[in-house]
């Protein structure tokens, strides 16, 4: 039975073996008879009986036993729910609910369900993995809670501060009141109290069956326990009985869960039965033995019955006993995957340690700490060596485990209660934690030059374990600082600290809780009363209590034992001993802690618990034989000599014992002298005696300094590069330790600490104490000698880290406020950072303060998202003055950025201005002061400043820039301090200032501090003018000078001295008021233009030298080239017209400018779906489509889809032809052919013929007399240039007369024109046998499409809409691409590497721009060829030389009619038929191979098409399709706004997009075609009958007839897609049943190219098919409304709607970019167009109007008449009838009919998604996969089409891959939403790239994966820019997505 589904409620079966079984039983026959509902109601009569009759319903275990052996032979799986065993357990359980219900289970649970309306307490949803959950920030009491997704969207959490989150498992918190706040409750749960006791009636009956069921259960389950714990005498049934046991547990779990579903009550009764009945217990541990998916089923009905807040209590006494079972059989692996088997541990621990009331009571009853801690403690035992020592390898193999233990202690101190309780009451189990912190303190140890390097996996596991432990720690500090109000404040028992860790984690496995334990119960109220009425007492006069000071002794109690024990202490003569006793100490500890959880009872009074349980106070120390009566080592008075060598001695970056310290001192500090009401009446001088008590300042310094002092100089050490041959663990060991990740076990707590130190110790003492550790103790010795590489970076070190010292006040000084302040300028410094990023910078506990915000607006300014860019933070100008350059946590390299950014914004330089100063410290730590203005620290810098003075600038200078610097900094901060505590020194001498004057002797002479300042500034002074140190970024000479002021300043001497080595520097002392920010600051601005002279010559040097690169390209290229050379070329004779290339044009491949050979232009050639996206409305998230009436107009009833090859087998399709009537066709079509045909052309096309039907045989060739002579045939541009002018006389001559217009056909002329086409092709065939031979085998796989196109083009590719041309502008020789792409393809093969490489495929022609890394797959020549041919001005005089306003209103269709049916009979005249030069047989040239091999494809869809087809080809006719299709895109991309959803309407846009996407090379497309479409004679016989077609139909309204010409062609090419007969079919199509703009195209493309070159032949053309786009435009809007039959002319309103649906049209659009590329001229992909726009055609006076005004604009280019006129036409109105019959004809025969299109100037969008993304996830997270149904992986949503899809392989499920469905929905492009990580994937064909996400939070930030689960909401500027780039075909142009492009496998997402 699935959870969730009706119990199965049918009556139970006469089951023969339920009622054997009974009968057996001595049930009498004559009750065994009765109908089964009156059975059960007479066994439950005799109430005593049931008992006994339960397990006799039940199967026995050897009927179940042998239900599992036939299941087994029978080869079913156990887990089947059809098994045998499943179905007789399934058929009891019935019988079992209808006597537990008496009567209808179904019945029962549903009154059971209706009395619970309203009464639901906890909703107890149980989770799975990856399901979704929230969090409320406002309504939860801990970050462990969440509730489901119905709950949160029942609830009210309106301007709540909630997120999103993936779960791992747990259960819904809604109702439980110790999770959940009430307010926050959803509508059906109101908290456990609502929960009624279920009726005492069903109660009895229910229970009666229930116990013996748990029973049986627990028989079942106690012996499969002992079957898998090993029994020998069953070991030959463990197979069996484990097969029972969990088909019996799996039943009745299900049983049990449903009953949870239906009522509360009933929940609650049944968690009660199984504690009280002894079952829970088994129930724990059945993991062990049961199988897995039973153990997931049981799990979720404990979490469910963990509502009942009595059965989570005693759940959790069982849990705490089975705890420490699973630690120790992970021990006993020795490795995390127990976690794995036993999943009941880390799956419940969150659920019990995160209830207070729950958690109190097991600590003080079940003595839960002590247990936690010896668990670690276990743990720690087993990873340690037998001299104690914690080993890192095998703790990172226990490394879950230890964490688990860790963090379930912090769960439990989260509680404020039970700090309190730890400090006040059981100060040994403080103790015990001290001692396992003692055992890991300085653990994971490194020693220098160990030459073996360390897996650095390891290095992270103890950093981890020290975090975790400082989480402990900030709940065990602040519960010694709270009061006992704090114990009943359980809405503050989670305090910050916790808080913040918890958030840290972006992916932490959250599990909520459920349940409420009242305090009421048992013993705990008496000792928690006790407690607080002992805490009450206290008397706190001190701001800090006596907690505080005892937790401090015990903290140095500890540190002082394992300085005792430690090696590297010096604190004892015997430490190895010492080791290994304490060692045993700890082991023996643990013992007693084992033996008292092993003897204890549930009723443990306070005084047995706090008297026998913990460590024994004394163990370590008694066994180390030092009594500790008092301390010892920090109690000394005296200053210790401590000898150690970081260098050569062991070293750990890990003393958790110190951190406490530091923790404890930093909260006393803040207790006292932040957060103290008067801080001033606080006795400053008793505060280190109040709280290190027991402590002497000399001994505490000297010994508490020493380890936090040795870490400082290793990573010194590090930094300078002495620990390089232990490889990257001493870096990385580092750069953790300078983490903000880990700052509370990093540098600023041991910075506070040797701070500490540094106020109570004596100020050289304490200095020379560092110099000793950094090695540097011979650095006074003033010997001009370079000493070891490493010393410049040591003694840099050395400095900082006393500025740091004095002048650091992260916890000595500043507010928290301040402190924000600080660290958010410090990041801000470095660069602008999104809201996320800030927020991850800052320490855990600045995080989460809730004055971040405010804060956050005060320093810095928010830049909304613009673009793809994300809202950002960047630091106000005001603030970069408070620039720290001494913050602790600096690393080189962000240093580096801070001080280059500082320059930049305040144009000084940072080192001159940003001098660190004296601030206020608190009281105790004054005696920092002394620090900086010690004896010591003037050596110090009088030496730096001596070895400046006295060595060369240098690397082995022994005082390098960056020292010198640092010191002068140390000097300035020493000044600064004396300045601002000179009410300190009354009466005493500062050593920095009186021994200024100071002389030493030195080999040099004598020398003092400040003639050495001096000689420094004059020196630097001499050099250069504006000398600039540093990379010209600071001058040193005006920072000396301001400290020589400042000296003359301070004191007399000084003064007197300066006056005479340095008189200028104080002469005008006097008179001026010394500020040494001003000083540096004008000396800076003095020396600006010198610096900036001295940049420029720098750049001027810097392009020279790129100039020498530029011009030593061309040799390097050999060697990028793989050894090819690009050698000029000899131009063959069939390319010698292609060589009319300008010079500017240079191969950028070879770069020989010198090279005569052509080049070519490189260009991408893209398939496209664009226009079939437009056409139809985008899809909804919500499946809902909406359209607006703009789209609605795109789509009209009845609209006919059809592939390349429906379309001419939909139309072409006839009726079986015999032999005998295909023989009698031909022979009358030689017949009619012979009359007008020449006799070469007769005979080829009988050839052609009988090669194709061999059917045919008996032909008969007519007698002709004779042929004409081949030398009457003229060229074939004199043929259309005389067909132009004829036309034109024509039309004269017919509008001058007023003749009426003849529309006579001769259908002879079309049997001749065919005739010769025919022969045409048998010609070529001859010529050119092995044509498909030349195909490139890169085409042999057709591509596959499942997406409809249209076919009203008359053809269409057979997997695309058409062909995008695109073009970078950069040009190459032929011969030096085909070099490149041979070793490309070469490189490839041999899996080399080359540039590229992860973005394209050589093998399909593909390869990156060698200049702009653009991706390209062919290229087109720079010179059509034939390009003298007249373009710009027409060649003959037009039909109308003068034009009157009058006949700017009239609608010039009748023109174009004319020009049509003339031009149609001059091409069928014979005359002009047999002038063709039928031997002109041009075949497409070289240069145009490559690019007409890829434009083709597409059409020709098989591998028999391209070899039939692609020698019949047009190639002109295709390059012409393309630029159709071009034309078009761009103009609905130029509809699409990149900012906005919004559409772009106006000629502004139209052409700004043409000029910056690809209108040169849509122009030199244009001239190619120009140029080659009489290249060939069966290609102008192509044009010619297409243009008889289009005449046809729209002069006519008729399709000519097909003749029997046209039926041979398609009997010979019946089997094969060819373009010629479907182009003729589309031809011939009824002219409003095709689009009016793809019909002018294809007009233009047929008619003889010199009227390309006429204005009035373009615009009458344009007229005639806005006509028909007008004459669709009424058809839809009937269609649409269903408006009678008016006169159209006499109804405004009517007119008025038509016109806004004429006008929404794109056909004025396209003509318009039409128009202007037939007008443009150039080829320069780079010049100037402005010389060349069409501007002269509109009316400029309006640039920003609406969109009908736009359309009047281009009305009025073309000299359109307004639409009134249009339609009052009657000349039109009488062809427009012919039109609608032919539409009528043509679908009455066809069947099918034609298609009506009306295509709207709609923009290109995406599909609709929800504003909120999360109601985007809701819906798409667990949707079904439509194929496999199953829900995938990773989720994909496509953008295009709305499917659901996934980026990973599945066999299953193929078409939904995303590759795939890419293919098949958008021509090999896909835009995908990763519904997970919130991207979207970018997919063209096998090239996948990762786009930012169009989902932004409040603050303008991505969450990629849902990382903060914040709400997310749709940007529409992104989605926008999204849209276009897809509607620009700009995926692959675009360099942004080709730099994350991958290709193939190597993509991982």
């Amino acid at each position: 039975m699935e959870i969730g589904s009706p119990p199965n409620s049918s009556p139970p079966s006469r089951s023969n073996r339920v009622v054997r079984r009974l009968a057996m039983h001595g049930v009498p026959v004559e009750q065994l008879d009765q109908p089964q509902p009156d059975l059960v109601a007479s066994l439950k009569a005799n109430k005593s009986q049931i008992p006994k009759l339960v397990p006799v319903i039940l199967p026995s275990y050897e009927e179940m036993v042998d239900a599992v052996l036939v299941d087994k032979a029978a080869g079913m799986k156990r887990s089947s729910a059809r098994s045998n065993l499943s179905t007789q357990l399934r058929e009891s359980m019935v019988w079992l609910q209808w006597m537990m219900f008496e009567g209808d289970p179904d019945v029962s649970l549903k009154k059971l369900s209706q009395m619970s309306i309203g009464q639901r307490g906890v909703c107890g949803a149980v989770w799975g993995s990856n399901d979704i959950a929230y969090r409320c920030r406002t309504c939860e009491h801990d970050p462990t809670c969440a509730i489901c997704v119905p709950c949160f969207c029942n609830g009210n959490h309106k301007d709540h501060d909630y997120s999103i989150i993936y779960t791992g498992g747990g259960c819904c918190d809604c109702g439980d009141a110790t999770a959940w706040r009430r307010e926050g409750f959803c509508s059906k749960h109101k908290g456990s109290e609502q929960i009624q006791p279920l009726p005492e009636e069903i109660a009895n009956s229910v229970g009666s069956v229930l116990d013996p069921l748990f029973a049986c259960w627990k028989d079942k389950l106690t012996l499969s326990g002992t079957v898998c714990d090993g029994n020998p005498r069953l070991k030959d049934q463990v197979s069996e009985c484990k097969d029972v046991t969990d088909e019996f547990t799996s039943v009745v779990v299900e049983t049990l869960l449903d009953f949870c579903k239906y009522s509360d009550s009933l929940l609650s009764f049944v968690s009660k039965r199984i504690f009280s009945f002894g079952l829970l217990d088994v129930l724990v541990r059945a993991e062990k033995f049961l199988s897995e998916h039973v153990v997931k089923k049981l799990h979720e009905l404990l979490l469910k019955l963990l509502g009942e807040p009595a059965f989570k209590y005693e759940f959790g006494k069982v849990y705490l006993h089975y705890y420490p079972v699973v630690i120790n059989e992970a021990i006993k692996e020795g490795n995390d995957d127990v976690f794995k088997k036993y999943t009941l541990l880390p799956t419940f621990s969150v659920q019990i340690f995160t209830v207070p009331t729950l958690t109190q009571r097991l600590v003080m009853e079940m003595n839960l700490l002590e247990m936690l801690l010896g668990c670690l403690g276990d743990i720690f035992i087993s990873c340690s060596e037998d001299d104690g020592k914690l080993q890192v390898t095998k703790l990172g193999n226990l490394f879950e485990t230890t964490l688990r233990v860790i963090e379930d202690v912090r769960f439990v101190m989260t509680h404020v209660s039970v700090p309190l309780y730890v400090v006040h009451e059981r100060r040994d189990i403080f103790k015990s934690w001290l001692k396992l912190l003692a055992f890991v303190q300085g653990m994971s140890p490194q020693r220098r030059e160990a030459g073996v390097e360390e897996d650095n996996d390891n290095i992270i596991y103890p950093f981890a374990i020290c975090h975790s432990f400082s989480n402990i720690h900030s709940l065990l500090v602040a519960g010694s600082f709270s009061t006992a109000g704090a114990i009943d404040s359980e809405s503050n028992a989670f305090p910050t600290t916790y808080k913040q860790d918890v958030d840290d984690g972006d992916n932490l496995v959250r599990h909520a809780k459920v349940g409420r334990i009242s305090l009421s119960q048992g013993s705990s109220v008496c000792r928690f009363s006790g407690f607080t009425s002992k805490v009450s007492e206290l008397k706190l006069d001190n701001p800090v209590p006596s907690s505080v000071t005892g937790l401090t002794f015990e903290c140095l109690r500890s540190i002082e034992n394992w300085l005792a024990v430690d090696n590297t202490s010096g604190t004892c003569s015997s430490k190895t001993s010492l080791t290994r006793r304490n060692f045993l100490a700890f082991t023996k500890t643990l013992s007693k802690i084992r033996f008292n959880l092993s003897s204890e009872s549930s009723d443990i009074d306070s005084n047995s618990a706090g008297s026998s349980v913990g460590f024994n106070d004394g163990a370590m120390a008694g066994e180390c034989s030092i009594k500790l009566e008092s301390l010892r080592f920090l109690s000394l008075s005296g200053w210790p000599d401590i000898t150690y060598d970081v260098s050569s001695e062991d070293i750990s970056v890990h003393i958790p014992l110190h951190r406490f310290l530091s923790l404890i001192l930093q909260k006393a500090f803040k207790r006292c002298y932040e957060e103290s009401v008067n801080p001033e009446l606080l006795i400053t001088s008793n505060f280190f005696e109040h709280i290190l008590g027991g402590s002497h300042p000399y001994g505490f310094s000297a010994y508490i300094m020493e380890h936090p002092l040795r870490i400082r100089v290793f990573c010194a050490q590090v930094h300078a590069g002495m620990w390089r041959k232990n490889g990257d663990i001493p870096v990385l060991s580092c750069d953790l330790y300078g983490s903000v990740r880990w700052s509370e076990q990093g540098v600023e707590f041991d910075l506070f600490l040797l701070q500490c130190c540094a106020a109570l110790a004596p100020a050289d003492l304490f200095v020379n104490r560092i110099l000793e550790r950094f090695g540097l103790s011979n650095y006074f010795s003033l010997n001009l000698q370079p000493s070891s590489e490493y010393e410049g970076v040591l003694v840099q070190e050395m400095l900082t880290l006393i500025i740091q010292i004095v002048k650091d006040r992260r916890f000595s000084g500043l507010t928290t406020t301040e402190n924000l302040q600080r660290e958010l300028i410090c990041k801000l410094v470095i660069g602008d950072a999104t809201h996320s990023q800030l927020v991850k910078s800052l320490p855990r506990d600045l995080s989460k303060v809730d004055q971040l915000q405010q804060v956050l607006d005060t320093v810095a300014v928010y830049s909304n998202p613009s673009g793809m860019k994300q809202g950002k933070y960047s630091l106000r100008s005001s603030y970069w003055k408070e620039l720290d350059l001494y913050h602790p946590r600096w690393n080189p390299r962000d240093l580096q950025v801070a001080e280059e950014r500082y320059l930049r914004f305040c144009n000084t330089p940072a080192l001159t201005t940003q001098l660190p100063r004296w601030t206020k410290v608190y009281p105790p730590l004054n005696g920092l002061a002394r620090t900086a203005t010690c004896k010591v620290v003037l050596q110090m810098i009088r030496s730096v400043l001596y070895y400046a003075v006295f060595m060369d600038k240098s690397p082995s200078s022994r005082a390098p820039d960056g020292v010198l610097l640092t010191a002068l900094h140390l000097l300035y901060l020493a000044l600064d301090t004396c300045s601002v505590n000179q009410s300190s020194y009354v009466g005493e001498s500062v050593p920095v200032v009186y021994l200024a004057c100071e002389e030493i002797s030195s080999s040099n002479g004598n020398q003092s501090l400040l003639l050495l300042l001096v000689l420094l500034m004059r020196m630097h002074k001499r050099e250069s003018v504006g000398y600039l140190m540093e990379g010209e970024s600071c001058n040193l000479s005006s920072l000396i000078e301001s400290l020589l002021k400042k000296f003359a300043e301070m004191d007399s001497e000084c003064l007197t001295k300066l006056q005479e080595v340095a008189p200028e520097v104080v002469n005008h002392l006097s008179n001026s008021n010394i500020n040494s920010d001003t000083d540096i600051v004008d000396s800076a601005s003095k020396h600006k233009a010198k610096s900036r002279e001295r940049q420029a010559a720098i750049l001027a040097k810097m392009r020279a030298e790129q100039s020498k690169f530029m011009a030593s390209m061309n040799s390097n290229l050999e060697e990028q080239m793989d050894g090819s050379q690009f050698e000029p070329e000899v131009c063959t004779s069939e390319e010698a017209r292609d060589i009319e290339v300008p010079a500017q044009y240079v191969c950028s491949l070879c770069h020989d400018s010198n090279s005569k050979n052509p080049v070519s232009f490189l260009v991408l050639l893209q398939k496209s779906r664009l226009v079939s996206f437009v056409n139809r409305a985008p899809p909804s998230w919500d499946r809902r489509t909406h359209r607006s009436d703009n789209e609605h107009a795109s789509v009209i009833t009845n609209t006919l889809m059809l592939s390349g090859k429906e379309a001419i087998s939909s139309t072409s399709d006839s009726d079986e032809v015999s032999d005998f009537q295909l023989e009698h066709l031909v022979q009358n079509s030689i017949d009619e052919f012979a009359l007008d045909g020449k006799p070469g052309e007769v005979n080829a096309f009988l050839d052609f013929v009988k090669a194709l039907l061999p059917s045919v045989r008996n032909i008969q060739v007519p007698h002709i007399s004779s042929d004409k002579m081949d030398s009457s045939a003229y060229s074939l541009e004199v043929i259309e240039e005389e067909i132009y002018c004829s036309t034109q006389r024509e039309m004269r001559a017919h509008f001058a007369e007023g003749d009426n217009m003849s529309t006579n056909k001769d259908d002879e002329s079309d049997t001749v024109l065919l005739g010769k086409y025919i022969a045409a092709l048998s010609r070529e065939k001859n010529e050119n046998p092995s044509a498909s031979d030349n195909i490139d085998s890169r085409y042999d796989k057709p591509p596959e499409s499942s997406t409809q196109v249209h076919a009203y083009d008359g053809f269409v590719p057979s997997d695309c809409d058409g062909i995008y041309l695109s073009s970078c502008g950069h040009a190459v020789h032929q011969g030096c691409l085909d070099r490149y792409l041979s070793s490309l393809k070469e490189r490839s093969l041999r899996r080399v590497f080359f540039e590229g490489g992860h973005i394209v495929d050589p093998d399909q022609g593909e390869f990156l721009c060698p200049v702009c890394r653009g991706l390209a797959n062919s290229v087109l020549p720079a010179s059509p060829g034939d390009s003298k041919k007249a373009w710009n001005q027409p060649l003959f005089p037009t039909v109308r030389e003068t034009e009157t306003t009058e006949e700017n209103n009239i609608l010039r269709h009748q023109e174009a009619l004319y020009l049509l049916q003339m031009t149609s009979n001059m091409v069928g005249n014979n005359e002009i038929l047999n002038s063709l030069p039928m031997w002109k047989n041009g075949r497409i040239r070289r240069s145009l191979e490559k690019f007409f091999n890829v434009v083709c494809k597409p059409y020709l869809s098989t591998k028999q098409d391209r070899a039939i087809g692609l020698a019949k080809v047009s190639h002109s006719m295709l390059m012409w399709d393309t630029f159709k299709y071009s034309l078009i895109s761009t103009e609905i991309a130029a509809r699409c706004e990149n900012t906005s959803l919004t559409p772009r309407h106006g000629l502004d846009a139209l052409f700004k997009e043409m000029k910056s996407s690809n209108e040169f090379v849509l122009s030199l497309l244009l001239k190619i075609v120009h140029s080659t479409r009489t290249d060939n004679a069966r290609h102008v016989l192509l044009r010619f009958r297409g243009i008889q077609l289009f005449a046809g139909s729209i002069c006519s309204g008729v399709s000519r007839d097909e003749g029997n010409m046209l039926r041979i062609l398609e009997q010979v090419e019946k089997e094969v897609s060819v373009l010629d007969i479907q182009f003729w079919k589309g031809a011939s199509r009824p002219i409003i049943g095709c689009d009016a703009f793809s019909s002018l195209m294809w007009i233009l493309y047929c008619l003889p190219y010199p009227f390309l070159s006429c204005e009035e032949s373009f615009f009458s053309l344009v007229h005639l098919l806005y006509a028909v786009s007008v004459t669709q435009a009424i058809i839809t809007f009937h269609e649409k409304h269903q408006t009678e039959t008016i006169e159209l002319g006499d109804n405004d309103c009517l007119i008025a709607d038509i016109s806004k649906l004429v006008k929404e049209s794109a056909f004025p659009q396209w003509c318009a970019l039409l128009w202007k590329l037939l007008k443009y001229s150039s080829s320069d992909p780079f010049g100037d167009k402005s010389s060349h726009s069409i501007d002269y055609l509109i009316d400029s006076t309006t640039s920003s109007v609406t969109e009908l005004v736009e359309v009047e604009r281009l009305e009025k280019m073309f000299k359109i008449p307004a639409l009134d006129v249009v339609i009052k036409d009657e000349s039109l109105r009488s062809i427009a009838l012919n039109w609608l019959n032919h539409f009528r004809m043509d679908k009455e025969v066809d069947g099918n009919g034609s298609v009506l299109h009306v295509n709207p100037a709609v923009p290109f969008r995406l599909m609709h998604l929800p504003y909120v993304y999360h109601d985007l996830l809701q819906r798409y997270i667990k949707q079904c996969c439509p194929d496999c149904k199953t829900v995938p992986d990773e989720p994909a949503l496509c953008l295009l089409c709305g499917r659901l899809c996934s980026p990973n392989w599945k066999s299953c499920c193929s078409e939904s891959v995303t590759q795939s469905h890419a293919m098949a929905c958008g021509a090999g492009t896909g835009i995908f939403l990763l519904i997970r990580k919130t991207t979207i994937l970018l997919q063209r064909s096998a090239r996948k790239a990762l786009w930012p996400s169009p989902y932004l939070d409040a603050f303008g930030e991505e969450d990629l994966e849902m990382r903060r689960g914040r709400p997310l909401y749709l940007n529409e500027e992104r989605y926008a820019a999204l849209a276009y780039m897809v509607a620009s075909h700009g995926l692959d142009r675009s360099s942004k997505v080709l730099r994350q492009t991958t290709i193939g496998s190597l993509f991982i997402v």
